[in-house]
């Protein structure tokens, strides 16, 4: 019977319990002359067989008169239009949603010894053969988002429970029930507030089957404590990890760092002993090209985990061909002739020095951007903005007057400079400057970390050592030593400075890293703090040359690695160029599923915003989709 109802056109026979009613009738009713004319003529047809001159076998002229009655028959039946109208009763399935979690949690191995994704495969399908015939199934896997699923394959990502039930709501109308096979909560922290009202309008119920077990399954974790965004062509950068196991025996294993599209470690650590207490590791790269460089920190030979999927952590860095151009104005003096001399020989650092002569005038050296180095500093604003870092020395007030400039124009650009260039400038201590030159009034003083003392003698005498404070010791200006407690230590031993400006208070909003015990209080010796878009670095001391010259032969060159860091950690993102749009990611690794934020920043010489640019923006997915 099945297979008539299938052949009629119904949909869905397999459904149909039994017919209760059959009713004929034509479409176009035949008057009673012409249907008695059409069964004459058909049966005359038929007739025609069995006149004696026929001479075929009487077997031959049954058939034909057969054939020629069916022929009018059936010529009858389509000229009155005959239908049938069938009365059944259907017996209608169910309808159920089959979701299965597919996201990466479902890679422990926690059931049985098994995967939890293919003991859920295993189960989903069970389910599926189990209802077929019984259910109108319809089945999805999840991860952070739904997508029809044949055997749930993986999907990378966070688990958007909630969303996919929410989804699965809106695909499919009049669902008896959800089958939801997963391993546990959303981990996007959504509880349902908006699903749960929806599903009880709908009387559609949910039936959970939760896999694995509730307590934290062995595992192995690597996880980046610290990573720069971008790197300079030349220079080193650190790549630093942290590595964690729970539930998991005290073992010995190895960390290696990888490059992407290169097929062996880069570098390796043996014999590192994981177990309870955190391990951090850390990683100096170099690259050698500019470019785009993704990095692997990888945990290897571990033994007992149920998920190898955290045992990588990867980081993508931008290298960058831009040397950090530092203009450092100063007075013949010692600390000059030392620093400018080291920052010569940095391999990242392009130096401009800019000297005031005891007699008037100026010498310049190096890598100079401006063209009026008679006058000293640039006396147009943008050849000012060509350089990264300002150090400036003891140069006196009286300087930023000359010509009867009683605004003091230059003082105001450097002020500029660091708000909104995002330059660096780092200001020395001397018998000129701060106090000493009175500045108090001054931009300059604005901008400066700590407040200018102006009573009592602005130089305090005598040796003393820089004393990190807590908050220095872990800045990265004062990184002289990768270790912590080498770190401490390596400040201890540093040669003792000779005098320093009396300076005020740190300002709110400053970090004082550094300070000297004297006069039964705390005198700042280098404090830092952000202006604006940049950073001022500010030293009461300018004998900083003594930890140079002064140091014993074998030790560590520890004046080279501070004003290393100092330069550095004050040069803005070489990224952002007048005329060039910088894209800023909102985070640097997103996970699959997470929504990530692109934003441009686009500047004209001044650096100062660019609102009229017409800008065409290409998003190329990881697939190669190109979005306009």
């Amino acid at each position: 019977m099945t297979w008539l109802l299938s052949l009629l056109g119904l949909d869905n026979a397999r459904a149909i319990t039994r017919v209760t009613e059959w009713l004929f009738y034509t479409g176009t009713p035949i008057p009673t002359w012409a249907l008695v004319l059409l069964v004459a003529v058909g049966l005359a047809a038929a007739c025609l067989n069995f006149l004696p001159h026929n001479t075929m076998p009487l077997r031959n002229r049954i058939i034909l008169g057969l054939i020629r009655t069916a022929g009018f028959a059936l010529a009858l039946l389509m000229l009155a239009q005959l239908e049938l109208r069938l009365t059944v009763e259907r017996r209608l399935l169910p309808r159920v949603a089959l979701l299965t979690d597919a996201s990466a949690s479902m890679d422990l191995r926690d059931v049985d010894g098994q995967p939890r994704r293919a003991k859920a495969q295993a189960l989903a399908k069970d389910l599926a053969d189990r209802l077929d015939g019984r259910a109108d199934v319809s089945r999805y896997a999840f991860a952070w988002r739904l997508e029809p699923a044949d055997g749930a394959a993986a999907l990378p990502g966070a688990t958007r429970l909630v969303k996919a039930l929410e989804e699965t709501l809106r695909r499919e109308d009049n669902l008896d029930a959800i089958l939801l096979v997963t391993d546990g909560n959303d981990t996007g922290g959504d509880r349902g507030a908006r699903v749960a009202p929806l599903l009880a309008s709908k009387g559609t119920p949910v039936y959970p089957i939760v896999l694995g077990s509730p307590n934290p399954p062995p595992r192995a974790e690597v996880r980046l404590a610290s990573a720069a965004p971008y790197t300079r062509l030349g220079d080193e950068t650190t790549l630093s990890a942290v590595l964690t196991a729970t539930g998991l025996d005290e073992q010995v294993v190895r960390v290696a760092l990888y490059e992407k599209g290169v097929p062996e470690p880069l570098t390796v650590k043996e014999n590192i002993r994981l177990g309870k207490t955190p391990v951090p590791v850390s990683f100096a790269v170099k690259p050698n090209r500019a470019g785009e460089k993704v990095y692997r920190i990888v945990l290897e030979g571990v033994k007992g985990g149920a998920s190898e999927r955290r045992l990588a952590a990867e980081h993508r860095l931008d290298v960058v061909d831009a040397r950090i151009r530092v203009l450092y104005v100063d007075i013949p003096r010692d600390e000059r002739k030392i620093l400018a001399d080291w920052l010569a020989r940095d391999p990242v650092v392009e130096l401009a020095s800019l000297t005031m002569l005891p007699k008037g005038g100026w010498y310049g050296q190096g890598a100079l951007r401006h063209k009026d180095v008679g006058e000293g500093l640039p006396g147009n604003e943008v050849d000012l903005y060509q350089y990264d870092v300002v150090i400036l020395g003891d140069i006196p007030r009286a300087y930023f007057r000359q010509g009867g400039d009683v605004s003091e124009t230059k003082l105001h650009w450097l002020s500029e400079f660091v708000a909104r260039r995002g330059g660096g400038l780092v200001t020395l201590g001397g018998r000129a400057v701060y106090g000493a030159g009175n500045y108090q009034d001054s931009a300059l003083a604005q901008i400066l970390p700590f407040d200018i003392a102006s009573q009592g003698d602005p130089q305090v005498p005598r040796e003393f050592r820089a004393l990190p404070t807590p908050m220095g010791l872990a800045h990265p200006v004062m990184q002289l030593e990768n270790d912590p407690d080498a770190n401490r230590e390596a400040w201890a031993d540093l040669p003792t400075l000779e005098g320093c400006d009396r300076v005020g208070a740190v300002k709110a909003g400053a970090t004082l890293l550094a300070t000297r015990l004297a006069d039964g209080g705390g005198v700042p010796v280098i404090a830092i703090q952000d202006v604006g878009k940049g950073k001022v670095l500010s030293l009461s001391a300018d004998t900083t040359w003594r930890w140079e010259l002064m140091r014993d032969a074998e030790a560590p060159d520890h004046f080279r690695r501070f004003w290393g860091n100092a330069v550095r950690f004050t040069a803005p993102d070489p990224r952002l160029q007048p005329g060039r749009p910088q894209i800023q990611r909102s985070q640097m690794n997103p996970a699959v599923g997470e929504t990530l934020s692109l934003s441009t920043r686009l500047v004209d010489k001044l650096f100062q915003p660019v609102r009229a640019a017409d800008l065409v923006v290409n998003v190329k997915s990881p697939a190669g989709r190109m979005l306009t």
